[in-house]
């Protein structure tokens, strides 16, 4: 046989097995790279199912318990700590001044009650002593208001961590729909009844 036919046959073989075998390879290691793919989808999938059967509502709580806010840190709603801390910093400036104010009236009160001269406060000398009563009693009770209302603040912290604790693995459907239509229904009376029709998509 002539040399000359025998190369180019064998050229083409050689050719034709090399990509063969190399889309073969092409193959096998696209199978492997989806596997791998699909094993690390499904392990972080695992991992995140995990994590989140690891989030306790009882830990939420008493992080804010103890932190105001850190049981929403805990729920991934950081978001609500500066309206926490805003509420409980407003709450407190208030109680404060009210303190001080009620504080200085029941002094001077308490002054011209017992009939001391000494310690007044000249700016209070044309208030009638019912008038320097007054302003301390609304004085007290805005301090007492306060002081709920920080301890108000407080109590919705804590049942906040504590209900979306539980809400954390609770999967809302992103096609969770409602809708309202009207509708006009005659009956066997010939009579029409008329209404809201509700539905539920999810």
């Amino acid at each position: 046989m002539n040399c000359k036919k025998v190369l180019p046959l064998i050229v083409f073989f050689f050719i034709f097995f090399s990509l063969k075998g190399q889309t073969k390879d092409s193959i096998i290691n696209n199978m492997q790279s989806k596997i791998e793919s699909n094993e690390k989808l499904s392990f972080d999938s695992n991992k995140k199912i995990e994590k989140y059967k690891n989030h306790s509502p009882s830990r939420a709580t008493l992080y804010s318990t103890f932190i105001p806010g850190a049981g929403q840190l805990y729920n991934k709603q950081a978001w609500k700590i500066p309206i926490i801390y805003v509420g409980e910093g407003i709450a407190c400036y208030f109680a404060v001044t009210n303190y001080n104010n009620a504080q200085k009236f029941k002094k001077e009160y308490k002054l011209r009650v017992n009939q001391v001269l000494e310690g007044r406060n000249p700016d209070y000398a044309n208030y009638p002593d019912q008038s320097i009563y007054n302003l301390y009693y609304a004085y007290e009770k805005n301090f007492e208001l306060s002081i709920m209302v920080m301890a108000g603040v407080y109590l919705l912290n804590i049942i906040d961590a504590m209900v979306y604790g539980h809400l954390f693995n609770y999967d809302i459907s992103p096609d969770l729909s409602l809708r309202l239509t009207p509708y006009c229904m005659p009956d066997i009376n010939n009579n029409v009844s008329t209404g809201i029709m509700m539905s539920l998509k999810f």
